[in-house]
C-alpha cells in the first residue's frame, strides 16, 4: 500500500493550501496537474514549479516527480495571467459572459457561449473564505508537544500495533486543532463530514483508532461534535457573524430556543455571512454602498464597480442573511448587484466556483444523456416532453440556445414538474401580461413579437422576482436560468417548493455543489446520467 503524501500548494499572493494524496505521490507530473485541479479547484492552463534547494530554494519548473517529495513546496504558474485583484491576489484564470446573448454554433466556442474575464473577488479583500469542503480532508499539524507524541505513537504502532490511549490533555489539543481547521472552511458541519474529519484522523494518525468501534472513529466523532459546538461558542463571544446570527437575541421572544430559525449554508455556500474586510465597519461599508448608487450610473467604469462591490460583499452578504429584505427594497439599496456580471461574481464569491462555465458545462455535458432518458419516458410525460423537443426536430431551429431551453423545460417535465412555472411566455400584444409578471413570485418571463417566426429571437427574456422584473435583456431562457440560479445564491433565496427537483438538479448535478446528498428523485437521475 502506498505511503500517503502531503504537498503545500502555492496558487498565489497569501493564498496557498495542502494537497493531500492517500495514495502517495503521482507517477507524472500531468497527473499530479490533474489531483490539483480537482481538490484546488484550480481553472486554465498553468505550469508547476518545485523549490530547487540546489539554486538556493529558487523555484523551478517541474519536469520530473523525483524532483520532489512529501512536503515539498509546489508553485503553480498560469499561463494566461489575469489581471491583479482587489488586494493584489493573482487569480486563476477563468471565463464569464462578455454578453447577455451567447453566440450561435457559427461562432461560439465548444460550449456554446461566449465569455471573457469576469471579475473574481479576493479573498484577502473581503476576509471570505477561498475554498469549499475538500475531498479529503487536510489533517492540520498539531502543536508541537502534542505532534510530538502522535509522531512516537505512530511509530509504537508500526511496530507493534499498540494503541495510543489519549489523556484528557492530548485528547483536548487534538480536538482543538481540528477545530481550527475545520472553521476554515465552515463553522455548521454535516454528520458526514464529521465523518470525514474523524475518519482522516485515524488515516493519517492509526494510533488513535478506538479498539472495538466498527469504525474506528466513532468515539472521536463525538467528541468532535461537542468540541466544534464549544468552538462556535467562542467564535460567537467574538462577534463571528456565521454563529452569532443564530444568537438566542436574535431570536423572537416567543420562540427564544437555540433551535428556532438556524440560519446556516444550505446549498453549499463557501461564504454564507462573512465577515468584514480588516479595518473596515458597518458604517465605513455603508458610505460606499451609498457611492456606489452614484457610480452604478456611470458609463465605462465597471473594474472601480467591480472593486466596491467586492469590498462592499460582507455587507450585503449579512444584510441578506440576517435581515432577509423584500426584493423591490434590497434592489434599491443595492442596483449594481442586479446586472449579468456582478450576478456571475457575487456567485462566485458566496460559492468560489464559476457560475455560467460551470453551469452550461454540466448542462452540456449530460445533454446527450438526458435526451436518451426523455426518449424512453412514455404515457403523458412522454408526450408532454416530446411536443417540447419539436424545435430541436427542425434543422433550422436546432441552435445551442434552442436545445439547452428545450433540454431545460424537458428536465421540469421529466422530474413531474411544470415547465412553465419557471418560464411564463407572452406575446408582445397581450395587455395583461404586464399584470401577470407582476403577480410572480419567482420566474422568468419571455415577450415574443406577435406573428415572430419560431427561430426568431424573443423580444424580452428577464427575470421576475416578488412582481420586481429584477433583469432583463437576458437574450435566451438558458442564460436567464443561469442568472437566476445566480440570484437565489446572491439573496439567499430558497427555492419553490414546485421547482424543488429541478433546481436540486441544476444545483447538485450540474454545478456539483453538494453533489453528494441527493433526493431519490435526484439520485436515479443522476445513475442514468451517469452511465
Amino acid at each position: 500500500m502506498a505511503t500517503p503524501a502531503k504537498l503545500r500548494i502555492i496558487l498565489g499572493e497569501n493564498n496557498s493550501q495542502r494537497l493531500i494524496l492517500p495514495d502517495g505521490m503521482p507517477e507524472t507530473v500531468m497527473e499530479l496537474n490533474q489531483e490539483i485541479k480537482r481538490q484546488c479547484g484550480v481553472d486554465g492552463d498553468f505550469r508547476l514549479q518545485f523549490m530547487d534547494f540546489e539554486f538556493g530554494n529558487e523555484f523551478t519548473n517541474l519536469v520530473s516527480m523525483s524532483d520532489i517529495q512529501d512536503r515539498s513546496s509546489i508553485k503553480v504558474v498560469f499561463d494566461s495571467v489575469t489581471p491583479a485583484q482587489p488586494g493584489g491576489t493573482l487569480a486563476p484564470p477563468y471565463s464569464a459572459p462578455a454578453t447577455a446573448r451567447p453566440l450561435d454554433d457559427s461562432s461560439s466556442n465548444s460550449s456554446g457561449t461566449s465569455f471573457d474575464t469576469d471579475i473574481l473577488s479576493s479573498p484577502e479583500s473581503t476576509s471570505s473564505r477561498s475554498t469549499a469542503w475538500p475531498i479529503v480532508f487536510p489533517m492540520p499539524r498539531f502543536a508541537y508537544d502534542t505532534q510530538l507524541q502522535l509522531d512516537r505513537a505512530n511509530a509504537a504502532f508500526k511496530d507493534t500495533g499498540a494503541l495510543l490511549n489519549p489523556d484528557t490533555k492530548l485528547k483536548s489539543a487534538i480536538l482543538e486543532g481540528l477545530a481550527e481547521t475545520i472553521v476554515q472552511y465552515k463553522v455548521y458541519l454535516s454528520d458526514r463530514e464529521f465523518d470525514e474529519v474523524a475518519e482522516a484522523l485515524v488515516t493519517n494518525h492509526p494510533c488513535l483508532k478506538e479498539p472495538g468501534s466498527v469504525t474506528g472513529y466513532g468515539g472521536w466523532k463525538t467528541s468532535l461534535k461537542y468540541k466544534l459546538a464549544n468552538y462556535r461558542t467562542k467564535l460567537r463571544q467574538l462577534g463571528c457573524p456565521e454563529v452569532t446570527v443564530n444568537a438566542l437575541k436574535h431570536k423572537p421572544e416567543s420562540k427564544c430556543s437555540p433551535a428556532y430559525g438556524v440560519k446556516k449554508p444550505k446549498k453549499a455556500e463557501v461564504n454564507y455571512c462573512p465577515n468584514y474586510p480588516a479595518g473596515e465597519t458597518a458604517e465605513t461599508l455603508e458610505e460606499l454602498r451609498v457611492m456606489l448608487l452614484s457610480e452604478v450610473k456611470k458609463r465605462n467604469n465597471e473594474q472601480k464597480l467591480a472593486e466596491m462591490m467586492d469590498k462592499t460583499f460582507a455587507l450585503r452578504r449579512q444584510e441578506v442573511v440576517k435581515e432577509a429584505p423584500m426584493i423591490a427594497d434590497f434592489k434599491t439599496r443595492w442596483p449594481a448587484l442586479f446586472h449579468v456580471r456582478q450576478v456571475s461574481a457575487e456567485f462566485r464569491r458566496i460559492t468560489t466556483i464559476h457560475l455560467e462555465s460551470t453551469f452550461f458545462s454540466g448542462l452540456d455535458v449530460h445533454s446527450g444523456n438526458l435526451m436518451k432518458a426523455y426518449a424512453k419516458k412514455g404515457g403523458v410525460q412522454g408526450r408532454k416532453i416530446k411536443a417540447i423537443m419539436v424545435p430541436i426536430t427542425q434543422i433550422e431551429n436546432d441552435t445551442t440556445e434552442v436545445r439547452r431551453e428545450c433540454i431545460l423545460k424537458g428536465l421540469c417535465v421529466y422530474l413531474n414538474e411544470d415547465p412553465e412555472k419557471l418560464v411564463k411566455e407572452y406575446l408582445d400584444v397581450d395587455e395583461g401580461a404586464e399584470m401577470a409578471i407582476a403577480e410572480t413570485v419567482f420566474g422568468i418571463f419571455v415577450i415574443r413579437a406577435e406573428g415572430a417566426e419560431a427561430d426568431d429571437d424573443p423580444s424580452d427574456v428577464g427575470i421576475v422576482l416578488e412582481g420586481v422584473q429584477v433583469m432583463n435583456d437576458l437574450g435566451n431562457v438558458s442564460f436567464a436560468v443561469s442568472m437566476l440560479l445566480g440570484l437565489v445564491y446572491a439573496l439567499n433565496l430558497s427555492y419553490p417548493q414546485e421547482l424543488r427537483y429541478t433546481f436540486e438538479v441544476l444545483q447538485k448535478i450540474f454545478l456539483d455543489l453538494d453533489g453528494n446528498k441527493l433526493s431519490n428523485k435526484a439520485q436515479v437521475l443522476k445513475t442514468l446520467l451517469s452511465r
